[in-house]
């Protein structure tokens, strides 16, 4: 791939990383976690809250095309290039978030939950699909931004939360969005207050999430209520946010966070928008994958059944 001049490369970069655990935390959830040298050069200053990267995978069997210059400097429009390249060896972009970041024995390490949607004999799922087969030793691509950049991050990697002055909030999310509302929740300090509705497939993918604001965690497994998708996080958030009091024209009462199916993601943002008040220019709604494409969010490409991408 094509490489541009010094001046065109912005704070996002390709990293070499190696799989150096692989933990299942339940049936839907399997904990990845990423090291080598060059995550020395990872990251944002602060806590990750819901930080954004994309993972590059390749189509099995081939060799994947790597984007960028060879050090891993990327430029501005290096995924429309991309996108022109050709299968099998352009392999696939899906993207997730950093559940948590550490330095252990002078090396840096990253966690990244996946969220597995259940196995369909003969239908490809790129993302699911490595995650199961991976192993400690196996590389891996990550897209992320470096560490030292002093300018504002592109859309393919960042961190989206941002309360301003709220100090109520409300996160609401399906599986896919449960390692970005996990992260988010563990770093909020004391002073924040509301509710985390967080809905899951089955009772045993409940975590442990711990906090020292006062944000009420509720987590909404839909095994075995027996509840359709969606349903009881819509009744969750309908049920239990009010309309927020104004107290000054600078002043943000309530500061949402949604991650969920685009479909669903549209109705908690209609709901709360047209009928709460909330005011959506504060606020954050993603569509974190869409129901019968494969791929993130809105730009997923058909399929017959959807594949869910942990953002």
């Amino acid at each position: 791939m094509n490489t541009r001049p010094e001046a065109d490369r912005y704070p996002v970069r390709v990293f070499e990383v190696a799989v150096s655990r692989v933990q299942d935390l339940s049936a839907t959830f399997r904990r990845i976690t990423f090291t080598g040298p060059a995550l020395d050069r990872f990251g944002v200053e602060g806590p990750t809250l819901d930080l954004r990267i994309k993972l590059l995978l390749p189509v099995p069997g081939h060799t994947l095309s790597r984007p960028g210059a060879p050090d891993g400097t990327l430029y501005e429009g290096w995924y429309h290039d991309w996108l022109r390249l050709e299968q099998p060896g352009r392999g696939f972009i899906r993207s997730y978030t950093v559940r948590a970041g550490r330095t252990m024995a002078g090396a840096r390490e990253i966690d990244v939950d996946f969220a597995l949607h259940p196995h369909v004999e003969g239908k490809s799922s790129p993302a699911s699909d490595w995650a199961r087969a991976a192993v400690p030793g196996v590389s891996a691509l990550i897209i992320g931004p470096e560490v030292a950049a002093q300018t504002a991050l592109p859309s393919e990697a960042g961190i989206r939360w941002s309360p301003r002055n709220a100090r109520e909030v409300l996160l609401a999310g399906d599986e896919t969005a449960v390692p970005a509302i996990g992260s988010i929740i563990e770093a909020l300090p004391a002073d924040f207050t509301g509710h985390a509705f967080l809905e899951v497939p089955d009772s045993s993918d409940i975590q442990e999430v711990s906090t020292a604001s006062g944000v009420r965690v509720t987590w909404l497994p839909r095994n075995p209520a027996k509840a359709r998708r969606d349903e009881l996080l819509l009744d969750a958030v309908r049920h239990t946010v009010s309309a927020p009091g104004q107290t000054g024209p600078d002043v943000v009462p309530l500061y949402a966070w949604v991650g969920a199916e685009a479909g669903t993601a549209k109705m908690l943002r209609r709901h709360l928008v047209n009928e709460i008040g909330l005011d959506p220019k504060v606020s954050e709604f993603r569509g974190y994958w869409s129901l019968g494409k494969a791929g993130s969010g809105v730009n997923g490409t058909p399929v017959p059944a959807p594949e869910l991408c942990t953002s």
